[in-house]
């Protein structure tokens, strides 16, 4: 029963310390755009296997 607890305790910590992990990575790089002017793309279209071709109002095509 002390070692359940144990490991139970143990995924509980990996899993919390995964999601804070995830909340800081998130955090620093809430200003990075696909666009290389800054704005957000004025179109996109499915490409397929999970491909996004992104056109930015510049006339660039951003591929992701």
């Amino acid at each position: 029963m002390r070692e359940r607890r144990r490991v139970l305790l143990a995924l509980g910590a990996i899993a919390a310390a995964l999601f804070v992990a995830g909340v800081f990575a998130a955090y620093l790089s809430r200003h990075e755009t696909i666009c290389p002017d800054g704005k957000p793309p004025k179109a996109q279209r499915d490409l397929g296997l999970g491909r996004i071709e992104y056109r930015c109002r510049d006339g660039r095509t951003v591929t992701k």
